[in-house]
């Protein structure tokens, strides 16, 4: 059998997750696995012969990325393909329990089987910087929420994602997110008393949305920024400024491999740490021990 997972990543978090995702599956052989990212070059894949696919985005102002709805949008599925959808964010924030209703509907339409919606947790890449042992933490949450994915999929146990009025009202009106990073964009720019021309950010845009002005040999935004923070948050001289954001953000990226693998990290961030922004994750992270403690306890 074959599995196809298709995502979109702005800084690189989901496709670690989707690189987790896609090992676990081979370890259990459960699925021979490919992957396909989209971007500025993407073709449509070909979805025949795939029994399941995998949709995996990061969460924008409570919405799957627009560059994402407009890619899964123009797919046509396969009849009784399954679907499992693995989402991924800073935080776990109730509302973002809708991103994927646009999604949903489209699954609808072609009549294909949407078994379960995963809500994974990865570090922020604006507002703020998580610290290593906070992201530990949130490592453990993962793997414990990987683990019941592949646990339902072995046992074709199916959670209908139930829609909320409320929360599909809230989604669309922060559909509101995906004008402003075209008008944001219109304030970036580039301190070149930092900015040593390497043209990095102009080579990882996923839409061609940053460009070099041979004339003036500058670099310019355009106005199609869908906000992935890609540009600024990979910046090697931290020399983007990124408009009305900017006190909002994160420059230089997480060596995620060795926060999952440094054995001096002990994941207990939250213990530690009880402000009201990290409450909202006690929640959530109890939720999954106790489904996990339901599928794995030997009691």
């Amino acid at each position: 059998m074959k599995c196809l997972i298709i995502y979109f990543t702005g800084t690189y978090n989901t496709k670690y997750l989707v690189e987790k995702i896609r090992d676990r599956l081979k370890q259990e052989k459960l699925f021979e696995v490919d992957t396909f990212s989209i971007d500025r070059k993407s073709l449509k894949p070909n979805l025949k012969g795939y029994e399941l696919i995998i949709l995996s985005y990061p969460i924008y102002a409570f919405n799957a990325p627009i560059i994402f709805d407009k890619f899964v949008k123009s797919l046509k599925f396969i009849p009784n393909q399954k679907i499992i959808i693995a989402k991924q964010s800073g935080e776990p924030i109730f509302l973002n329990n809708s991103s994927s209703y646009t999604l949903i509907r489209k699954i609808k339409k072609d009549k294909v089987n949407l078994l379960n919606e995963y809500h994974f947790l990865m570090p922020y890449n604006i507002h703020f910087r998580y610290d290593d042992n906070f992201i530990k933490e949130l490592f453990t949450y993962n793997k414990k929420l990987l683990d019941i994915m592949i646990y339902e999929l072995k046992n074709n146990i199916v959670h209908k994602v139930k829609y909320n009025p409320i929360l599909a009202f809230n989604t669309f009106l922060f559909k509101i997110q995906r004008l402003g990073g075209p008008v944001n964009s219109c304030f970036y720019k580039v301190d070149y008393s930092k900015c040593i021309m390497c043209q990095k950010c102009i080579k990882q845009c996923p839409i061609n949305n940053i460009t070099l002005d041979t004339k003036t040999n500058k670099i310019k935004f355009h106005n199609k920024c869908l906000m992935c923070m890609r540009c600024s948050f990979f910046c090697p001289k931290d020399a983007i400024n990124i408009g009305m954001l900017q006190n909002w953000k994160v420059n230089g990226g997480y060596n995620l491999n060795r926060i999952e693998n440094d054995a001096t990290l002990n994941g207990d961030y939250l213990s530690k740490h009880q402000s009201k922004f990290f409450k909202l994750f006690i929640k959530p992270i109890d939720k999954i021990n106790k489904l996990y403690d339901k599928y794995f306890s030997k009691d």
